[in-house]
């Protein structure tokens, strides 16, 4: 009998291996950022930014490693567990929101290397390195790493996707009750089939990207 080969994510857990290869020297600080929102389509993006100190990279606490995971891959109830973990272990743990206006006018790439600017120049302690989950070729002021596929594999991007979906979800919520009817605490803007059906039926909202569909081929005025 031909044993079931595992799950491939079964197989690979999120560690610190990432952050510890790109450690040039003992006082490297590295952080992890990840983006909530890009295919949305209404609200912000949301980007997190995470800097652990350097001495966890060698031994990661066993809470982080048993909570943080690919926020897409865990509960609300899970990823606010993973959050309150982070915070604590974390030396820095930020988030920046831009708004559906800026993501129209800049396109969802654009808005993220203005977001990653932002939360860099913010921070106390200037990274050397950013490892951004995706493909990208960002210009944000010091050097970054796109690692495909990172939330699933380090720990710094992954937490940073947890951060960045709490934050953002709960903006969403917000939302829900400010514009009633498109069940935005729900699929949190998303284009599920019940969103862009509201959408046809009652128009767009204020806060739905006019570059995306369906909302483009309505021909609704830009709001920026």
């Amino acid at each position: 009998m031909k044993r079931k080969k595992k799950n491939r994510d079964s197989q690979i857990a999120v560690s610190f291996d990432i952050e510890s290869e790109c450690c040039t020297n003992i006082t490297a600080v590295i952080a992890g950022a990840d983006e909530a929102g890009r295919g949305a389509l209404a609200g912000p993006l949301a980007v997190g930014l995470v800097v652990y100190p350097r001495e966890l990279f060698s031994h990661p606490p066993e809470e982080l490693l048993h909570l943080v995971r690919d926020s897409k891959k865990l509960t609300h109830k899970g990823r606010i567990r993973a959050l309150a973990c982070i915070q604590i272990h974390a030396l820095c743990v930020s988030t920046c929101l831009v708004s559906h206006r800026i993501v129209d006018r800049l396109n969802v790439n654009g808005a993220t290397e203005y977001a990653l600017r932002r939360l860099v120049a913010g921070l106390s302690i200037c990274p050397d390195l950013v490892l951004m989950d995706g493909n990208f070729r960002l210009q944000v002021g010091v050097p970054v790493k796109s690692v495909v596929g990172g939330d699933g594999l380090s720990l710094s991007i992954a937490s940073a996707s947890i951060a960045a979906k709490v934050r953002r979800d709960s903006i969403m919520e917000r939302l829900d009750v400010r514009y009633p009817g498109y069940g935005f605490s729900q699929h949190k803007g998303y284009g599920t089939a019940f969103h862009r059906h509201r959408i046809v039926e009652m128009g767009p909202s204020p806060v739905h990207r006019r570059t995306y569909e369906p909302v483009k081929s309505m021909h609704c005025p830009t709001l920026f």
